[in-house]
């Protein structure tokens, strides 16, 4: 019965988190179309695709902020799951004093080969050169923020204090909006002048998350001095996930690098927008998963495999439907979509949308099975496999494109590369190493997966070829029927228990 009580308790704190989470993203969602639609139009394609060309190379290096980010996440839960408050406190620290090594050792290298780099590999134009090496300098110092911020940012999710996570994100929302209105005001170099707003208020966000942190939780106030078991202990960690950061890494910022040493900034911003989509698509996705990641790893911590495994596998399905039911409609009506979004599409954009969504469909099983190993901390066979298709697939892009071959083929190899990893590398790896899977758990859970998109993927497609899209009323029709097909699906294949808590849920409600 106790353990009941906890589960009904911890699934309370899910919904509840995930419902911040939502509202947060739907906000920032909504501002972000916006403010990415005049800041492409003020700036021009051109400034738009330098900036992110030259953001993707300050990128390329803070992936090692993600490889102790991600330990750091994992060890903080992980001492609350045990309740070891002397030795969390500890973590803390000696987390802070990595980041903040790890910052001054990134600065320096940016400042140094990323500066040789900008200079003598990436296609910018002359005139918009010196601007460039501002924004350069600009994102260099963001990077510098965001790496010794991590370690308050992973306190508030091992606490799941979403709601907390939610009004901070807000506020970026609102300064989103400030920044575009000033950006319409100003007569200063554009380019130059977004780079200072961004940094600013990313400046801002560091110090409110950091005043709380140290506020609310004992265990974010600094000891002097750095625990080197525990440090030892989060780099052995880190060490295999630096593998995993550098293949994520090639496979989005070094894509948009590799793309402006063979094509024009214009190429670049189509790139670009297609990822502010997709990544605004996966806020959905990342919300529920930061509200759900935390009880994974705590049930793992204290040996609950069983449950741990059933909450990942539930998870993937979950937010499996939820991608489609976003992506399907999107993908289907994206070329009408971009045409009311932004003022000028540059070329390739609506190929390259489609395809980045679609691939980010797929994408889901990469990010839910890597959870499991994160909580076990197995993360040695991934990094390798990983890296090693990364690294294949860009030296592939490289020659392919020194050959003169299309670019639409970097959309291929990135579809590909995701599959491989999201289908074949992740299921052999959780069913070899970490306890309680095997190969008739995933085989299922793809299925019913699968079985979900049938309907949907097949309305989809008749859509696509044979139902006009022009305008508003016919626009909204088609995005109707495709998310109430994805809806009808899910239901359908939806295991008999879930099936049944959902109608006591939906009769209880409606009898209020």
């Amino acid at each position: 019965m106790s353990e009941q009580i906890v589960n009904e308790v911890d699934n309370k704190r899910i919904a509840k988190n995930t419902v911040s989470l939502y509202f947060r993203m739907m906000l920032i969602m909504g501002v972000t179309l916006f403010t990415q639609r005049v800041v492409l139009d003020k700036l021009g394609a051109t400034d738009y695709g330098i900036y992110y060309a030259v953001a993707g190379v300050v990128s390329m290096l803070g992936f090692l902020n993600g490889t102790l980010s991600t330990g750091t996440s994992r060890f903080l839960t992980f001492e609350l799951g045990r309740c070891n408050f002397d030795k969390l406190k500890e973590t803390f620290s000696t987390a802070f004093y990595s980041h903040l090594i790890l910052a001054l050792i990134v600065v320096v290298l940016l400042e140094t080969i990323g500066m040789w780099f900008i200079y003598n590999k990436m296609l910018i134009p002359n005139e918009r050169f010196s601007a460039a090496i501002w924004v350069f300098h600009f994102s260099i110092f963001t990077t510098f923020i965001s790496i010794t911020q991590v370690p308050y940012t992973s306190v508030i999710i091992a606490r799941e204090k979403m709601n907390i996570y939610a009004v901070i994100g807000i506020f970026e929302a609102i300064a989103k909006l400030g920044i575009v209105y000033l950006l319409s005001l100003s007569s200063w170099d554009k380019l130059i002048f977004y780079a200072i707003l961004f940094a600013a208020v990313q400046l801002v966000v560091a110090c409110w998350y950091r005043i709380y942190c140290i506020h609310n939780y004992r265990e974010s106030h600094l000891n002097l001095s750095l625990n080197k078991s525990i440090l030892k202990e989060m780099l052995g960690f880190s060490g295999w996930g630096f593998l995993s950061n550098v293949s994520q890494i090639l496979s989005t910022q070094g894509l948009t690098v590799l793309i402006n040493m063979f094509f024009q900034p214009v190429v670049v911003a189509a790139q670009s927008i297609g990822n502010q989509i997709s990544g605004a698509i996966m806020q959905f996705v990342n919300n529920f998963r930061i509200a759900i990641n935390p009880q994974i790893i705590k049930l793992y911590s204290t040996g609950q495999y069983v449950e741990s495994r059933k909450l990942t596998l539930d998870a993937s399905i979950y937010t499996f439907e939820l991608v489609l039911l976003m992506g399907l409609p999107i993908i289907v009506l994206m070329e009408p979509l971009l045409n009311l979004w932004l003022v000028d599409v540059p070329e390739y954009t609506v190929i390259f949308s489609q395809y980045i969504v679609a691939t980010q469909i797929f994408n889901i099983y990469n990010g839910t099975l890597y959870m499991p190993m994160i909580a076990s901390g197995r993360l040695k066979e991934n990094s390798y496999i990983s890296f090693f298709i990364a690294l294949l697939s860009f030296c592939i892009l490289y020659l392919m494109f020194s050959l003169g071959w299309n670019i639409l083929w970097v959309q291929y190899v990135s579809m590909g590369q995701i599959i491989i990893a999201s289908f074949i590398v992740k299921p052999c790896i959780l069913c070899k190493y970490i306890p309680d899977y095997n190969w008739t758990f995933i085989v299922e859970n793809i299925w019913q997966c699968l079985k979900v998109a049938f309907i949907p993927v097949s309305i989809s497609i008749i859509i696509y070829l044979f139902w006009p899209t022009e305008r508003l009323s016919e626009m909204i029709i088609v995005a109707l029927l495709i998310i109430f097909s994805v809806c009808i699906s899910s239901l359908i294949f939806m295991d008999r228990e879930t099936r049944y808590k959902l109608f006591l849920f939906i009769k209880k409600k409606i009898q209020k």
